[in-house]
């Protein structure tokens, strides 16, 4: 029997950008995320020669960054296609959000290029503040259109957006006025105020559901009272950290809560599922990244005491980066209307992810080794996520498989 040959890759087309938020909020967050992993690549490179390539101090662009460069583009991306449905509302309109995403998404490109030419710092910066309040009305909108009886999640993602646009504000006041003790205020609003409780939030609402919808039996356990502690505890860290008071004994209580809410969402049995699994060891990582806060900035003095760097690093890469590659993955499949099955290659990098993770923390151990533990973590987690975007970057400038809209 003749085979028939495969169909051609349908074209790339940057129309198909408007067709759903996620596509260009994915699209233009996976830009940023790559332009950004190299811009410190090539930073940490230089130190071993004594030199930077930035104009600015990369220490506090890297926070910016890092934590307020991509992330926030791909939540958008999200909460602007999920968001509606657990409201019962139609989406936003299509000039609504791409008039957040697209200036957002400039203003990332505008601190990328400040590092070289530092007059663009505060322009970047308030660019980025003005898209993102924009964000925050966008969704404000959705929410008091609608009559869903449980609007707890998508009120709680208000909240934390709008500590997001302070911490924004903040970033913008410092580029302007060089008040630099204000970064520390901005970094932790930004991390502590809303990624973190966002990350949260989602898992909170989507980890039961997809587990439920591929393990069986799988009983679903997300209570009310869990998703006030997570985030309640991440909003309390944030404002013990402003105030300069101690944060260990929330951490305590944070770290014991996520690593039991693992152990209930049953990490375990998710195992052979690769596209679940690495949704539930990425969360696997929040609960672990708490247990080394506590033990760097605990009152027992233990071998990891530090300044909770290693820490930080483990909810930033192990939970969040990680969480990000594992939930878009699902999204992008699921919203293309593609197989929900993670490719060979997907979970390989997951895992290379993983190990460069464990790297970047040894990085703050091991004394001796730390600028090539260092480089190598920033080169190979920018390579994982290059080869991960040269597989998923291209669908949304695809049509979707099955003919449909989205």
């Amino acid at each position: 029997m003749a085979s028939h040959p495969e169909p051609a890759p349908a074209a790339l087309s940057l129309r198909q950008l408007v067709q759903a938020p996620h596509r260009a909020g994915f699209f233009l967050g996976g830009g940023v995320l790559l332009l950004a992993l190299l811009w410190w690549l090539l930073e940490l490179a230089g130190r071993t020669f004594g030199i930077s390539v930035s104009q600015l101090p990369p220490s506090f662009l890297h926070g910016q960054l890092m934590l307020g460069g991509f992330f926030p583009l791909f939540m958008l991306g999200f909460i602007y296609t999920a968001g509606p449905k657990w409201l019962g509302v139609a989406p936003p309109a299509t000039r609504a959000w791409l008039a957040a995403i697209v200036p957002y998404a400039l203003g990332s490109a505008g601190l990328l290029l400040a590092t070289r030419f530092p007059v663009l710092w505060p322009i970047a910066s308030i660019v980025q503040t003005l898209a993102w309040l924009w964000a925050c009305l966008i969704w404000m909108g959705r929410i008091r259109a609608s009559h869903a009886p449980d609007r707890k999640h998508a009120a709680l993602i208000l909240a934390a957006f709008a500590l997001g646009a302070v911490a924004l504000g903040l970033y913008a006041f410092v580029a302007i006025t060089a008040q630099w003790q204000f970064i520390h205020y901005a970094e932790t609003l930004l991390l502590w105020g809303m990624l973190l409780p966002v990350f949260l939030v989602v898992c909170h609402r989507m980890l039961p559901f997809f587990s439920a919808n591929v393990l069986q039996p799988y009983q679903s356990w997300r209570p009310d009272w869990l998703l006030y502690m997570m985030v309640g505890g991440v909003w309390l860290h944030g404002l013990l950290n402003v105030l300069a008071v101690a944060t260990y004994p929330v951490d305590v209580l944070l770290a014991a809560q996520l690593l039991y809410t693992s152990w209930r969402w049953q990490l375990r049995k998710s195992l052979h599922v690769p596209l679940l699994a690495m949704q539930h060891i990425a969360f696997l990582w929040a609960g672990l990244g708490m247990v080394l806060l506590v033990l760097e900035t605990g009152p027992i003095a233990s071998p990891l005491s530090g300044s909770g760097h290693a820490g930080l690093h483990a909810l930033a890469l192990g939970f969040m980066l990680s969480m990000l590659l594992a939930f878009v993955t699902r999204v992008t499949l699921g919203h293309s209307g593609r197989a929900l099955v993670a490719s060979r290659l997907t979970w390989t990098l997951f895992w290379l992810l993983q190990t460069l993770t464990l790297l970047r923390l040894l990085g703050e151990w091991l004394s001796a080794l730390r600028i090539p533990l260092l480089l190598l973590a920033a080169g190979g987690i920018a390579l994982v996520l290059a080869l991960w975007s040269a597989r998923h970057l291209p669908m949304y400038l695809q049509p979707r498989p099955d003919g449909k809209e989205g």
